[in-house]
């Protein structure tokens, strides 16, 4: 743009000027004062001002104030003219923002070189403000690891005038790819193998959909697909069709590498009431089939969309459970087979909710496990355990309690702290504690196992090792576990007596 508005009330001057920016190309306005400037401002746009300082109604100084403090021209480029030749009145008029100063009487080169530098630059400006705003576009909406499309691009794609708004009678399909279990290959192979390996993903994701569907990458190792099927049964296809392209080996900086995966997908209008319903609820059934073990896929269903509400209230509620006494641990008695006397209890952790009534520890330990609320709530079972024995050991000394530990809470560098201060705190001997950890549990560092077993050993704790045989454990790891109980697993017995 090279339109310039000229502001000067000596009409002579005023003309000139108007005359040799016009002989030159430039198309340019005029105005007697500030105040006409403002109008003329208002109803248009320009690329430069050149302006009078000394002028009725509202001088050069006041003009530029007034165009300092308005968004739509504070960038605009100003030249003030003036007869005033002191260096404190330059001074004044570019501390108020002017980009230039000329002192009258100027030669015509010296306007025309003013004029030329400042468009000179505002052009300048102007290709590096599209630049950056291009820069911005393609970080917000291209994967910079993958080349696919991101998450804000499939969003805006099924949003507003998207995919969505079409009127079409086949069915959207948002299907999320997950690679199971990403981690090892950062923890394994670095976070180099890790970028390459989801480069690959990306570049098979692209080959294998061909015209079926758009790519793009998620967050992390998640990938997703953009589609229009006729139905149900097409959707699957493709999903199964995904899923056994990643079942063959692919080249990670020169190695052969298997990398499964898990897909689940949403269609709309069939599922999905809007985007992000729609791809929230495709995440969910991925999210289900990695939970499931990993290497499914798994279509988005209304039970499945309320089984997810449900483990996200509950996961809530496990932060307060604690402080509004919710808890409860109940003493399943352990007895001699010899006598059938009680020797001891094993404390089993429930949950009292105020809303579900009893909720079962297979659905509540495994959210405190991921939340890491196990720790807190474990700390108060053990606690809990060793007053409730210290108080029965008026009425029947000798009995011992057992309380199990989670994963998470075995692995807390807190753990011995804590049940250091349950015992002092109760006053229970520590032979009287018996701790107990799952085979699963205790082999998932098994050397880490074995020190910190032998710490508990040498508190004077008693250690079970339940679930034996359902892991990956031998009897040369029981010979290293200090352990003084051993709970076989109940599917090695349970047909004990009709076996041959």
């Amino acid at each position: 743009m090279r339109r310039i508005l000229v502001v000067e009330d000596d009409l002579a001057i005023r003309n000139n000027i108007m005359a040799l920016l016009r002989l030159e190309g430039y198309d340019a306005d005029a105005a007697g004062d500030g105040v006409e400037a403002l109008e003329y401002l208002r109803a248009g746009s320009y690329a430069l001002l050149i302006s009078d300082v000394m002028m009725p109604r509202m001088d050069g100084h006041q003009l530029l104030q007034q165009l300092r403090s308005q968004p739509a021209t504070v960038q605009l480029p100003v030249i003030l003219l003036t007869a005033l030749a002191e260096k404190h009145d330059h001074r004044h008029g570019m501390n108020l923002g002017a980009d230039d100063y000329l002192t009258k009487p100027f030669q015509r080169e010296e306007l025309l070189k003013a004029v030329e530098a400042r468009l000179g630059r505002l052009a300048q400006q102007q290709a590096e403000t599209q630049r950056l705003q291009s820069e911005a576009h393609r970080l917000r909406y291209l994967d910079q690891l993958t080349g696919l499309g991101s998450r804000m691009a499939l969003l805006e794609a099924l949003s507003g005038q998207g995919v969505l708004g079409e009127q079409h009678h086949e069915q959207v399909l948002v299907l999320v790819l997950g690679v199971d279990h990403f981690s090892r290959i950062n923890d394994s192979l670095g976070y180099q193998a890790g970028d390459a390996a989801l480069r690959e993903c990306g570049q098979r994701l692209e080959q294998v959909l061909g015209d079926a569907g758009r790519a793009y990458r998620l967050i992390g190792p998640n990938f997703a697909v953009l589609a229009r099927v006729p139905g149900r049964e097409q959707a699957q296809a493709l999903a199964q069709q995904l899923h056994q392209a990643w079942l063959q080996p692919m080249t990670v900086l020169g190695e052969e590498m298997f990398i499964p995966v898990s897909i689940g997908y949403c269609l709309y209008p069939a599922d999905a009431d809007d985007a992000q319903q729609l791809l929230g609820r495709a995440e969910v059934a991925l999210h289900q089939a990695q939970n499931l073990g990993g290497s499914q896929v798994l279509a988005n269903t209304a039970r499945m969309n309320a089984e997810a509400g449900e483990r996200l209230r509950l996961n809530n509620d496990l932060f307060r459970a604690l402080e509004r006494h919710e808890f409860e641990v109940y003493y399943q008695p352990q007895v001699c087979l010899h006598d059938g006397s009680v020797v001891g209890f094993e404390a089993l952790l429930r949950w009292n909710h105020p809303r579900l009534g009893r909720v079962s520890p297979l659905r509540f330990i495994p959210l405190a496990e991921e939340n890491g609320q196990i720790i807190a709530i474990g700390c108060w079972v053990l606690a809990e355990a060793c007053q409730r024995l210290a108080d029965w050991q008026r009425m029947a000394p000798g009995l011992r309690v057992a309380v199990n530990l989670s994963a998470r809470q075995f692995a807390s560098p807190g753990l011995l702290y804590s049940i250091e201060a349950a015992l002092d705190f109760s006053g229970l001997p520590p032979e009287q504690l018996e701790v107990e950890i799952t085979e699963g549990t205790a082999m998932v560092d098994a050397e880490r196992t074995v020190d910190t077993l032998r710490r508990l050993k040498d508190l004077g704790i008693k250690l079970a090792l339940d679930d034996f045989g359902t892991g990956y454990s031998s009897l040369s790891y029981l010979k290293r576990f200090p352990l003084d109980v051993l709970k076989i697993d109940q599917s090695f017995v349970r047909n004990i007596l009709g076996s041959g």
